[in-house]
């Protein structure tokens, strides 16, 4: 029976230990598809997929490892690798929510949190782009959702969300520049 597919997200501190670890498992495991960004000065990002059980044995290794900061994801949201590939456009957006993460490994979790629990368009998933790979979701929604998902942040991600912002009616100008 085949299982489903998951993801892996790591970032470390230590490149070249990354990468090395990155062709270990490349070498020991039947890995679907990879990619690796530098984030900020000294810090890689790697996105394995694989099926699941897979991505658990990788996770047993990653635990072990020192440097790594990593979570797994089981039953990724379409959405979520979509909007990191390229830039979602919907006619109009009445509610925005821009939400600052201190990883890029927080920022993945988020986004496919909210596409499976809530009623919301994810628009761009930017890794990255912050001081110490901060990392950046913008969705928009109804101000109900992003006011239940506001509400939610704090319970959920303490310490994962930098900071956070609903804008009612967003200007032209502000949407492309996200």
């Amino acid at each position: 029976m085949a299982s489903n597919t998951a993801i892996c997200l790591w970032e470390t501190n230590r490149i070249a230990s990354g990468f090395a670890l990155l062709d270990q498992l490349l070498k020991d495991y039947p890995i679907s598809f990879v990619k690796h960004y530098r984030i900020c000065p000294g810090k890689a990002f790697f996105i394995l997929i694989a099926d699941t059980d897979v991505v658990q044995q990788i996770e047993q290794i990653l635990r072990d490892t020192k440097q790594i900061q990593y979570k797994t994801i089981t039953g990724v949201h379409p959405d979520v690798l979509s909007v990191f590939q390229q830039k979602q456009k919907i006619p109009t957006v009445s509610h925005l929510g821009i939400y600052e993460c201190s990883t890029t490994v927080a920022v993945f979790h988020l986004a496919n949190h909210l596409a499976w629990h809530h009623q919301v368009h994810l628009l761009s998933l930017q890794i990255g782009i912050g001081l110490c790979g901060k990392s950046i979701l913008t969705i928009a929604g109804s101000y109900s959702d992003l006011k239940t998902i506001e509400i939610e942040l704090s319970k959920r991600y303490p310490k994962d969300i930098v900071s956070f912002a609903n804008i009612s009616e967003p200007s032209t100008e502000l949407l492309t520049l996200l």
